[in-house]
């Protein structure tokens, strides 16, 4: 194709997007940084935002390449996608290194730039385009390129680094007065922007000015909406630092007042919950008798009256016997569920081969009778509750054995050390778990299997849950279809 057919071609295909892109406007921004790989951190809802100032300006504060790039690159990949013009405002960092930043993922940057719809401006060309900053010039200069963007593109997203402004030939006071106006250029228009600025280089008494200018945030991974945002309105009238004061003080005791509110809250919910789980133990404690009781005599009333029972009427005490039998198991797994919250033991150094050992020592009943294969890697000295680190492997292998399917069950016991923290595993190859269910699995009394497949309470992986976060862990699990199932926890090592 040639370059005449290929510019046709992407200036029509700018052409749909115009026609079909939802506005540009603050949540589309946002949903970059969401969506992101790159973007761990916290993107602060705009929802009952109604008393603040919302525009499409945001302010980037970072103290590492890494931080920049973590919300720049989303930002620039998601105009490019959508088909706008995006501007790029550099200064020291060389146009090769920013490309390089960009490039990746299904977006792609290169075929942007030789088009036109990305592209890179000095400062020179823009916020010095005098010699010197003046805001109005700038502003112009913005003004300028929503316009011509109308034409061809569907909307203008620009970001630029702001450093320069620590140099001579730009004032603190004017380019507050640029900031505080940009609000106004953009609002109403489809156009978004995002400004960079080096914690490390710019002084903090004009960091506290360019808050103040900024409505929305992004620091150390997190967007934040602004409280002490200053409108343009104010920023520059005489009584601004009185309102900027109270604004400030109002907002501390604000958010003072809602902690307090909120340490309150917490506390009458743990209240509650110790209520909870001593009202769980003493019930499940004390179901045991009457459950046992339940079962003794239904199997006595069998043994004894046999023979003047006809076939359904023993066929009636055998369920009435099973689900007795059943109820009790339920009971048991509550009782030990109830009970990790009730253990105040200390935790001690545990082996955790000594542990395995012992519970494959248990199952070797269930091991023979299944064929089952346990390949066992040296295990880590871990911190934390025998008796508990033992339910928690019985549980893992025991559902390793018994969701197997139609082949001898091979299971594996493995450890990875990271930091302070010992990753284990125990994996099998058996049917595995439908992707729509590994969220459910973990939930007590969820099951996925009816007990005509497979016996059960569904407590024991919310037990085995409740077992890691006692210790201060993670458990999650890995699995596919027929693939079988890999479940992951991580303990404390030991010192």
């Amino acid at each position: 194709m040639s370059q005449k057919a290929d510019r046709s071609r992407q200036q029509e295909s700018r052409a749909e997007n115009s026609a079909t892109a939802d506005p540009l406007t603050l949540e589309n921004g946002l949903e970059a940084l969401r969506s992101s790989p790159s973007f761990h951190g916290t993107v602060e809802p705009l929802d009952g935002l109604d008393d603040l100032e919302t525009c499409e300006h945001i302010a980037l504060f970072y103290r590492s390449r890494e931080e920049r790039f973590a919300t720049v690159t989303p930002f620039i990949r998601q105009g490019i996608e959508r088909g706008e013009r995006v501007m790029y405002v550099i200064d020291d960092l060389p146009k090769s290194d920013i490309l390089t930043e960009l490039r990746g993922g299904d977006v792609d940057v290169d075929a942007a730039l030789e088009s036109g719809q990305l592209t890179f401006h000095t400062l020179e060309e823009t916020y010095l385009r005098s010699g010197r900053f003046d805001p109005d010039d700038m502003l112009e200069v913005y003004a300028d390129a929503i316009e011509e963007a109308k034409a061809e593109y569907p909307a203008l997203r620009v970001t630029a680094n702001t450093n320069f402004i620590l140099d001579e030939y730009a004032t603190l006071e004017d380019f507050m007065a640029y900031e505080s106006r940009v609000n106004d250029l953009f609002r109403g228009e489809d156009c978004i922007a995002l400004c960079h600025y080096d914690c490390e280089r710019i002084p903090p008494e004009t960091l506290v000015d360019v808050i103040r200018t900024h409505p929305h945030l992004v620091y150390e991974d997190t967007v934040c909406h602004n409280f002490y945002y200053t409108p343009p309105e104010e920023f520059f009238e005489p009584d601004e630092p009185t309102r900027d004061v109270e604004r400030m003080l109002n907002t501390l005791v604000d958010r003072a007042r809602a902690r307090s509110e909120l340490n309150e809250t917490v506390a009458e919910l743990e209240e509650s919950n110790e209520r909870l789980r001593r009202f769980a133990y003493v019930a499940s404690h004390d179901l045991q008798e009457p459950l046992r009781m339940i079962s003794s005599y239904l199997q006595l009333l069998d043994s004894r009256y046999a023979d003047d029972l006809d076939e359904e009427a023993r066929e009636y005490i055998d369920f009435a016997v099973d689900g007795s039998d059943r109820m009790r198991e339920m009971v048991d797994g509550l009782l030990a569920y109830s009970r990790i919250d009730m253990d105040e033991a200390d935790f001690e150094r545990v082996e955790c081969d000594d542990v395995v050992d012992d519970v494959l020592t248990d199952l070797q009943v269930q091991i023979d009778e299944t064929d089952a294969a346990v390949d066992l890697e040296p295990l880590p000295t871990v911190r934390g509750e025998v008796h508990q680190l033992k339910q928690l492997f019985s549980n893992l292998v025991s559902n390793a054995i018994k969701y197997s399917g139609d082949e001898p069950p091979r299971i594996e016991i493995a450890d990875e050390k990271r930091g302070d923290r010992c990753v284990l595993s125990v994996a099998d190859d058996g049917i595995g778990i439908e992707t729509e269910y590994v969220d459910q699995i973990f939930d007590i009394f969820n099951r996925l299997h009816s007990n005509d497949e497979f016996q059960g309470t569904g407590i024991g992986l919310s037990l085995c849950r409740k077992i890691v976060d006692h210790h201060g862990g993670d458990i999650w699990v890995d699995s596919e279809p027929g693939d079988g199932t890999t479940f992951y926890f991580t303990l404390p090592a030991a010192a």
